[in-house]
């Protein structure tokens, strides 16, 4: 039984669904200060373990605001990419490629968020292991993209096939 066009619900595409809670769940690490529980005494041990040569408070502040801003901003262009190719039904083969592009950079702002996590475990020395969760869940996004490129093979070989 088929259901009639205007009483359709938008069904809800798992890469973009989870490119949101991905979002959501880096935006709970931000507040939380990316677990760092006392940046003061983060600087006080690194100047007395010899790591920094001056107790450079404010540096720490900038990196942390910097560090929340890069993450923030990475996790919003992953969903702005998916939505921007999402927003695309390829009738030719040039509207395939600009999908395709947007999917890429998705990719692409993915791995930046890994590196940009990696940044913050680096300088702000914290506990790598309780980053693994937000590490697969990238994974994750990158592997639900990966798939839904393959899927849109077959849109490129239909289009090149009417050419």
């Amino acid at each position: 039984m088929s259901v009639l066009v205007s009483n359709r619900k938008e069904s809800k595409f798992e890469v973009i669904v989870f490119s949101l809670e991905l979002h959501r769940m880096l935006i709970e690490l931000i507040q939380r200060d990316f677990g760092v529980k006392d940046l003061d005494q983060l600087v006080r041990v690194r100047y007395a373990s010899g790591k920094d040569e001056t107790e450079n408070f404010s540096r720490y502040r900038y990196l942390m605001r910097r560090s929340k801003d890069r993450v923030d901003q990475e996790a919003a262009l992953i969903t702005s990419n998916l939505r921007g190719a999402n927003a695309i039904y390829p009738k030719t083969l040039h509207e395939y490629e600009c999908r395709r592009d947007y999917q890429n950079y998705a990719i692409a702002h993915c791995e930046i968020l890994m590196k940009e996590l990696q940044h913050v475990v680096e300088v702000f020395d914290v506990d790598l292991n309780t980053y693994n969760r937000y590490v697969n869940a990238i994974d994750r996004e990158i592997g639900l993209i990966k798939k839904w490129r393959l899927r849109d093979n077959k849109i490129k070989s239909r289009l090149e096939g009417s050419i």
